[in-house]
């Protein structure tokens, strides 16, 4: 099986940073990714992040066609943007040029992911190789995942793919709703895993023996909460294993990494009680400080309140979900 592998440092690793990365980052990253080899870097979001609303971001939120023009030309990978429909219209995507970028993932989540499907169609009409990332995927199983996987291979994705956004699945909820998409669609699947309960590697792992054949890391793991699976890990492991067909270079790899840690994170990702509630309770990380706050507010426990919120599968983070919960846990209470 030839595993096909998305570095996402400089877009979900821009959730870390608001994507203030500097040139020299951004040459560090890329030229030693395409020295290794890797199939795919994706430089950031066209339009911004549909979850992170800083007022202030860098260039890589954005993806300017200036933005792509100043990337350094790679030899072996392609590069990439994902889109966002809540946060980019089509209309702004049409001096997108797949010369300076040859993949456009599409995101969406299960309750619209029909929205989608026109940004699909129109990318493919541009000449684009398109994704489509089912973002939290945890929220629905593995016959509704099927059903989403269908349309988007009838629009005409080139790979599906699966993403524990929350970092609350375990290997089995990776197997089940591979399996059931591998077993459905012919285009090939991929599977993007955080890591909130430190199960990044084995869920992708188990992803690989269920089908995928697309994974996503970034270096160190830089993203939000508790980050990804950390490219350095995943490819140092896959070339030391030998189970799977991989083709990347472990030194480039490990400078790349080394750089990101010293000269851009200065200090390791963590998995702490922020990481490790979010991935309990199946819910976006940046829930955390609300949900916190809230229960010191009422006195209520906080792994209760996120376990009950996570089960309502909000759309999206604000308090009115929270007050929701609150107010039905404080009835209860008496």
């Amino acid at each position: 099986m030839k595993v096909q592998l998305i570095d996402c440092t400089l877009r979900d690793g821009g959730n870390f940073n608001n994507w203030f990365f500097t040139e020299k980052d951004i040459h560090e990253v890329v030229q030693n990714l395409d020295r290794a080899g890797v199939d795919i870097i994706e430089v950031g979001y066209r339009g911004g992040s549909g979850s992170n609303r800083s007022a202030r971001v860098g260039k890589a939120a954005q993806c300017s066609r200036e933005f792509l023009e100043q990337l350094p030309v790679t030899r072996q990978a392609s590069l990439a943007v994902m889109v966002v429909p809540s946060a980019c219209s089509i209309d702004t995507l049409g001096d997108l040029d797949n010369k300076l970028v040859r993949w456009v993932r599409v995101a969406t989540y299960p309750h619209n992911a029909e929205e989608a499907l026109p940004y699909v169609y129109y990318l493919k009409s541009r000449g684009f190789q398109v994704g489509m990332n089912l973002m939290a995927a945890s929220y629905i199983n593995g016959l509704k995942i099927r059903n989403i996987a269908k349309i988007a291979e009838d629009a005409g994705v080139d790979v599906f793919y699966i993403a524990d956004s929350y970092g609350g699945m375990t290997p089995d909820d990776v197997r089940e709703r591979i399996l059931a998409t591998v077993e459905t669609v012919s285009c090939p699947v991929g599977f993007h895993g955080h890591n909130n309960l430190g199960l990044a590697f084995t869920n992708a792992l188990e992803a690989l023996k269920s089908g995928a054949t697309y994974i996503d890391t970034s270096l160190c793991g830089m993203a939000r909460g508790a980050g990804n699976l950390p490219t350095e890990q995943f490819v140092s492991a896959m070339n030391y294993w030998k189970r799977f067909e991989i083709h990347y270079q472990v030194e480039p790899v490990l400078q790349a990494a080394e750089y990101v840690l010293y000269s851009i994170l200065q200090t390791p990702m963590k998995i702490s009680t922020p990481e490790i509630v979010s991935g309990l309770s199946n819910l976006h990380y940046y829930y955390y400080d609300l949900v916190k706050a809230k229960c010191r507010e009422n006195n209520l426990n906080l792994l209760e309140v996120g376990k009950k919120l996570g089960q309502t599968f909000p759309h999206k983070v604000d308090t009115f979900n929270i007050d929701k919960i609150i107010d039905q846990m404080m009835e209860l209470k008496g």
